[in-house]
Order: structure tokens, then sequence, then C-alpha cells
């Protein structure tokens, strides 16, 4: 309520003394008399009103207290964090409250303070029309746009496990569409003769293995907009990625593949399950095992284990009695490496770990072992081919970045390589 003006209170003023002289007077007029005492019940309704009102309210605050209190920490408040916000609010509403005079004891209605605590006991947790209007950073549309964030000058990318396989198998480039390669799957006989008796005669016997390359490929599509605006160089990240996305899928290839229009895996190879050496445990491996599958080899063969990170922790767990010391203490199978060229080996053989070789489990070939360069051969046709597409999705303003590249791998010689199934 406005304070009352000079009018209004001549007003007052003049029917007080009306009234006065009316009680004075031998005969006063009782009908003058109730419109005087009605005007200033009103009057005094008026002034009064307010201050009621706010009574009211502060009363309906502090019976709403615990209820309030009792919602923000249900929110996430902690109860004595819930409590400080509550008093703070009630403080500023009583200040506000103070600060208003007699004539204007309404003003603290129109706080920002008490109407945000009001609404929340009326109707919980809502944002109303004037807190929408205040700019603030932590949300976008009241202003949050406005203020700049900072990029990072580095990209943060998982880790892509890359099978090595091409680190010690025998790699070939050829610049045709296929390559022969000639084996030698038998070699003569040289036989022992008595005086003057005739010597066998013998042979080495050959076969040919016709190797073609498939192609690889590798499309991402990209808008004209991420190209010019991004933060980095976008280009260069689409070529990193095709090398990583290029070196993930054929190691995947050359331990599981097929064949069939992909590399043909080791792991995949009739021959060489067939001839696999069981481990002795279910669904798991045992150090006897690992030992035994070095006896397969014929000595000659330059060997190295192949499994996965899984399998290396199970192994290094592990003790040979084979290598026991003199006072009876059995080593361990797993040794490290000297610093230099000297590696960490398997009971005394290299090892590599390869992502795409399984786990542990019932039936699988979870160890490979063998001389990869003489059994394993990889390859590659020369050249890698870039398409730069503009025009096809043009009119979305997208480009795409297509790469081809064609290679493939099999076994080439079965003896140099052995495998170890778990048993099931």
């Amino acid at each position: 309520m406005d304070a009352p003006t000079k009018d209004e209170l001549q007003a007052v003023g003049n029917a007080v003394e009306e009234l006065r002289h009316e009680l004075k007077s031998v005969r006063p007029d009782q009908e003058k008399l109730t419109k005087i005492d009605a005007f200033l019940d009103t009057y005094e309704e008026n002034v009064n009103q307010p201050l009621v009102r706010a009574q009211e309210e502060r009363k309906n605050l502090q019976e709403n207290y615990d209820e309030l209190k009792a919602a923000m920490v249900k929110a996430g408040e902690t109860e004595e964090k819930a409590t400080e916000r509550i008093q703070a609010l009630e403080l500023t509403v009583a200040a506000q409250s103070a600060r208003a005079t007699a004539d204007n004891p309404d003003a603290y209605r129109d706080s920002d303070e008490f109407k945000a605590l009001n609404e929340f006991v009326r109707i919980g947790d809502r944002v109303t029309e004037e807190q929408k209007a205040l700019l603030r950073t932590d949300g976008n549309a009241e202003g949050g746009y406005l203020v700049p964030s900072e990029m990072d000058s580095v990209i943060v990318k998982k880790i892509t496990e890359v099978d090595p396989i091409r680190s010690i198998a025998r790699v070939r480039t050829i610049s045709g569409k296929s390559i022969n390669l000639p084996v030698r799957n038998s070699i003569p006989l040289a036989a022992y003769e008595a005086e003057a008796e005739e010597g066998t005669e013998s042979a080495s016997g050959y076969k040919n293995e016709n190797i073609t390359p498939f192609r690889q490929t590798f499309t991402t599509p990209i808008t004209w907009d991420m190209l010019q605006d991004a933060a980095f160089d976008m280009e260069s990240e689409i070529m990193a990625d095709a090398a990583e996305a290029f070196a993930f899928g054929e190691g995947q290839g050359f331990v599981t593949g097929s064949g069939e229009k992909e590399p043909f895996g080791f792991l995949s190879h009739p021959t060489l399950q067939a001839d696999a050496l069981g481990t002795g445990v279910s669904a798991d491996i045992s150090p006897e095992a690992l030992i035994e599958l070095t006896g397969e080899l014929k000595q000659g063969y330059d060997p190295v284990y192949v499994f996965n990170r899984k399998t290396l922790a199970r192994i290094r767990k592990f003790r040979a009695d084979a290598v026991s010391g003199g006072d009876g203490a059995s080593a361990f199978l797993w040794n490290p490496g000297l610093n230099g060229p000297v590696a960490n080996t398997i009971n005394g053989y290299r090892y590599i770990l390869a992502n795409s070789m399984p786990d542990l489990a019932s039936d699988t070939f979870s160890v490979a072992f063998g001389d990869f360069r003489r059994g394993y051969t990889i390859v590659d046709r020369t050249g890698l081919s870039v398409i730069r597409d503009d025009v096809t999705r043009k009119k979305s303003a997208i480009v795409e970045f297509t790469m081809h590249r064609w290679n493939t791998a099999q076994v080439t010689l079965t003896e140099p390589i052995k495998l170890l199934q778990c048993d099931s």
C-alpha cells in the first residue's frame, strides 16, 4: 500500500474533528456518526491490513520451515547446508521488512528473495519468469553462450590395441594383382649303398601358393563447416584415424580371418587346429603345456609365443619345477629382459601380445608358438588410394574421404607354427 496523500490525511483529520463536535453536541446526529465511524474503520483497515498479512506470511513460512528443509535435503543438500540457506533467506526477508517504513509496510514483498522463497514453499522447485530473466553462466539460454570456453590443443583418444603380427611375419610387397610363392614341401633323400650298388634317385618336392590381396576400405563423411571451422586440422585427423583403422582391421584378420575376402588367420587354419596340443586343464593352461609346446618345433626355427595380455597375466604366475635350482626353489616361467635389445621371455622364448587372441576358455586356441617369418606371409600391394568426394553429397555440404589399400596374408608353411588349445 502506498503512503497516504496529504488530501487523505486532511480528510481523516476533518472526520475526527467532526466526530468530536458531534459527540459534544446535545443531540448528535446518529446517521452522521455512523458514516464517520465507517470511514475511520475503512481507513484503519487499509493501514493495518499489510501488517496483518506480513505477520500471516511470516507465520506460514515458520510453519513450512521443516517441510522446506526436508525438500532441500531430498534435492541433494545436506541438512546443515539446507538450514543455513533457509536461515539466510529468512534474515534477508526480515531485513527487507525492517527497512520498510510504517507508511509502506509491504515493501519486503517486492524483494526477489521473498518471492523465490514464497514460490518454493507454495509450488516447489520451479523457476519463475522473473528468475529466468537473470543473466547467469550455468544456463546457456540465460547467458552461458556468452561465456567462452577454452579448447584443449590435444584430442584425448582411447588406446587402440593393434595386433603386431607384421613384426614377426614375412612381409612381401607386390605391384601386380597377385603373387605366386613356391614352397618346398619335401627334401631329397641321400641313401647309403653297398659297394657297386646303384644309387636311388631322389628329388625335392614343391608346391605353389597363389596369394591375391583383398581391398580394405575406410570411408568418413565430414561437413564443410567442420573442415573449415574446427580448432584442429581435421584432414590430418581423418588420415590418422584411417591408418589406425587399417592397422586394427588387418591385425584381426591376420589372427582370426576366415580367408573369405579377408586374410586367412593362422588360428583359422584347419591343419594347425588339428595338430594343436592340449593344455591338460579345463578352460585354462598349465606351465607343463607351455614347456611341452616348445618341443613340437624343430631346431633351427626362431619361434615366439603369441597370446593376449590376460593370458600373459595368468602365465606370469606360473612356476616351473623343470627349472628349479639346486636349493629346490622354483623359478618363474616369465623372466624380465635387460635394458636394450634383450626382451622379456617366457620359458626362455620371446613373446608378443595380440589382442585378437582369445581369452582362456574351453576349446579356445589361446596360445600360438612358432617361427612366423617362415610359416606366415603377409602380402601388400603398393599404393594407397585416397578419394576426396565433394560432389556426391554437395547439397548437404558434406565431403566424403575414402581410402583403399590392398593386402592379405595366409599360412604358407604349417610346420613352424603350433597352437595350444585349452581343454573343455
